[in-house]
């Protein structure tokens, strides 16, 4: 990251959020999440940012990706096997689809 001054960004996109939970106390949760991601001591060049959104996953990274105008995205697999999400229909198959650029998935 700093031998390109790159800009990492780490996104949690709210979809469901529980009744009793109010959307800022929902917001404010993931945005400690986030930042607790981030190490303490910055990097010598580039920058980590987080941000949190409400919506449909695949599409609030895919927007984000285009406002960013990012040239990677990095999103975790989990749950069902990844082949078997990719197949069948998942937020990742859909930001690979969809997205404008490159999209590296990692299974965790």
């Amino acid at each position: 990251m700093t031998e390109y001054n790159a800009e990492l960004t780490l996104l949690h996109v709210l979809e469901d959020i529980p009744s009793w939970s109010s959307i800022d106390e929902a917001t404010s949760a993931a945005t400690e999440q986030l930042d607790e991601l981030v190490p303490s001591e910055k990097p010598k060049a580039g920058s980590i940012k987080t941000v949190v959104r409400r919506g449909s996953p695949y599409q609030q990274i895919i927007q984000l990706a285009l406002e960013a105008r990012s040239d990677l995205v990095i999103m975790a697999v989990r749950g069902r096997g990844a082949l078997n999400l990719a197949v069948f229909g998942s937020t990742t198959y859909r930001v690979i689809q969809l997205g404008p650029c490159p999209v590296l998935a990692v299974h965790v």
